[in-house]
This record gives C-alpha cells, sequence and structure tokens, in this order.
C-alpha cells in the first residue's frame, strides 16, 4: 500500500485500510458478482461477458448474504468455504492414482501457483473447482448420477464446466469396459444432465435481459487466429511494453503460464487418464480462441490434474531446481496478489 497507489476502475477501494482488507479481494469481476448477489440481476453493457459473471456463484453469496446482510464477507466466506472443502476431496482423488507424496505436492504446487489467491476472492472459482472435483471423483467412484449433477451445477457456474461433459462420458465409457453396448444397458440417461447447466445459464440470460446475445459477444473474433501467432504477439509484447509498467507483469505471466501449460499438456498426452487430458486441453485452448492469452493465468489455476502432473515432474527432479520453482511461484503470487489487491488487472 506504501508503494502502490489504488488504481481506480474495476475497485471499490478507498483511503480507509480497514475496509481495504475486504474490499482488495473484490476488485474487477468481484465487483460485479457482488451487483449480481445483492441485486439479483446481471450486469449490463459489454461487460457481461459468458466467461465471467454465471449465477450459480453469486446466487450463492447472494443467499448467505440474506443472512449475515455484508455481501464482501459472504463473498469470502463462500469462497474460502468451498476452496477448503475442494482441497479435501482432491486430496482423496489424487489418492485413487498417486502416492501420498505426490498427493500432498500436487495440493502445495496448487496453494503457490500464482494466482491461487483467486481461491480466497470473492470469484466463483473456488466454487467452481469443488464441483469438478466432485464431478470426477463421483465418476472414480462409478456413481455417474451424481458426477453429473455436479457437472450440471458447475456448467452453470463457469463456461469450462461444459468440458466436464465429455470427461463423465470417457469415465462412463471405461467403466463400462470400454464396450458402447454396455454403456445403453447401464444409466446412459445420467449423461444427458451436464449440459443442462449451461441451458440454465442461457434461459436465465433470456430471463433478466431478454436477449442472449452477450452469451457470445466475448467469444467471437473475426479471424481464427492460430496458437503460435499468439506467442509471437506475447514474444513481441514482452519487447515493446514498458518493464517498469505493471502491465508488463502481467504479459509475463500470461506468456510463461502459456508456454508451461502447453509444454505440460503435451507430454502429458499418454501419462495422464484420457478425461483428466482432454478436460484441460478443452479449457486451456477456451481462453486462447479470442486470439490472447488474457485471463489464462485464472483460467488453468482450476485444472489440478496438471498439477497432480507437475508434482510427479517434480518429485524426480533434483532438489535444488524444485526449490527454485516453489521461490518463483511464491515471489510470483506475492506479485500478483499485490498488484490485484491494489487494483491492478491480473487475469
Amino acid at each position: 500500500m506504501f508503494l502502490l497507489s489504488i488504481r481506480p476502475g474495476f475497485t471499490s477501494l478507498t483511503d480507509n485500510f480497514g475496509e481495504n482488507l475486504l474490499l482488495m479481494w473484490a476488485n474487477f469481476d468481484g465487483i460485479q458478482f457482488l451487483d449480481m448477489a445483492t441485486n439479483n440481476r446481471l450486469p449490463v453493457g459489454e461487460t457481461a461477458l459468458m466467461s465471467a459473471y454465471f449465477p450459480v456463484y453469486p446466487w450463492l453469496v447472494g443467499v448467505l448474504d440474506s443472512i449475515i446482510h455484508n455481501p464482501v464477507v459472504s463473498g469470502l466466506v463462500i469462497s474460502n468455504l468451498a476452496f477448503f472443502l475442494s482441497l479435501i476431496f482432491l486430496y482423496k482423488l489424487l489418492l485413487l492414482d498417486y502416492k501420498e507424496k505426490i498427493s500432498r505436492l500436487a495440493l502445495f504446487l496448487l496453494l503457490i501457483f500464482p494466482t491461487s489467491f483467486f481461491f480466497g476472492s470473492v470469484y466463483a472459482e473456488s466454487v467452481f473447482l469443488l464441483l469438478s472435483v466432485l464431478a470426477f471423483y463421483s465418476a472414480r467412484k462409478k456413481n455417474f448420477f451424481l458426477a453429473s449433477i455436479f457437472a450440471m451445477i458447475a456448467g452453470a457456474t463457469a463456461l469450462p464446466g461444459i468440458f466436464l461433459w465429455p470427461a463423465i462420458i470417457i469415465e462412463f465409457y471405461q467403466a463400462s469396459g470400454s464396450s458402447i453396448k454396455k454403456m445403453f444397458n447401464s444409466g446412459l440417461i445420467w449423461l444427458s444432465l451436464p449440459p443442462l447447466g449451461l441451458v440454465s445459464y442461457i434461459r436465465y440470460l433470456y430471463m433478466h435481459s431478454g436477449s442472449t446475445v452477450t452469451l457470445f459477444s466475448s467469444q467471437i473474433v473475426k479471424k481464427v487466429i492460430l496458437l503460435h501467432q499468439i506467442f509471437y504477439r506475447y514474444f513481441a509484447m514482452i519487447i515493446q511494453v514498458d518493464h517498469t509498467d505493471p502491465l508488463f507483469f502481467t504479459v509475463l505471466l500470461e506468456l510463461i503460464v502459456g508456454l508451461c501449460f502447453l509444454g505440460l499438456l503435451i507430454i502429458s498426452i499418454k501419462k495422464i487418464k484420457p478425461s483428466y487430458w482432454w478436460y484441460c486441453f478443452l479449457s486451456f485452448m477456451l481462453p486462447t480462441i479470442t486470439g490472447t492469452f488474457s485471463g489464462l493465468p485464472r483460467s488453468v489455476v482450476v485444472l489440478f490434474p496438471i498439477f497432480g502432473f507437475l508434482a510427479i515432474i517434480l518429485d524426480r527432479i533434483h532438489p535444488y531446481f524444485r526449490y527454485f520453482y516453489y521461490l518463483l511461484s511464491i515471489i510470483f503470487l506475492a506479485i500478483a496478489i499485490s498488484l490485484f489487491s491494489r487494483g491492478y488487472f491480473i487475469a
């Protein structure tokens, strides 16, 4: 607070230090979520984008706020409680594939990731993580009814929730002995539930605004931009952007995350479960269709299978390299929190 002045525009921060201790976790999209929670409506104008403002999280905040009458506190309670529960079930899920050491390391890597602070902010990431983990955990336990229910709710929480659908279908196919015939003989009807989450959001938009035009406005591009073109743009920006501008850190973070996660996806093609890989791949590619990595560092933080795979890699390398990664990640996390909490865009 002594080094960075408040950047107005997408924050409710004031000059009151005590108020800012809570308000600093509700910048940018947090403002819109709180507005939706307290006024029971969608944000209006060009900011009503599909990728940010799904209804489940603000509805939960609104329900709790009707009891404690403090929307910021309500949002923080929902986010942190959901994240705590997601860590518990994620640990149980990881233990199905990895030893205890690797499972613990995967949780640690998730906690120190540069954008993990979104889990404790007034954002939907923690609720979405909980729902996606529960969907996969239920599927792994062969309870596809519950898996489909959790996936359906996740689809009304964040856009990547729709990618839980093909992941659950893959799990169901494998649980049926990789036999399409057996799939039709055992509860295939439940697999029709996950898309209803997205359908409910479309209906929600129509009921509150009378239109679904804004639903796809943030995803439309005039021409196809390939992945290598995006990387070229970012390497150019790294050179051109003023290195003393906070924007430089955001560009650098987006480039590093893009490179690292793409590399991990390529390496892990046949080394993690197909359902995990396709879920992560589709979720990774989604932000890139707009021709930029903007928002990617926040989008990938919920891709828990990648953190499990990364834990295996780090466990096998020399401890010095592992500690270097820890230190670098924590430094980036500290900088990201510092900028975000003062009203500077991170993801």
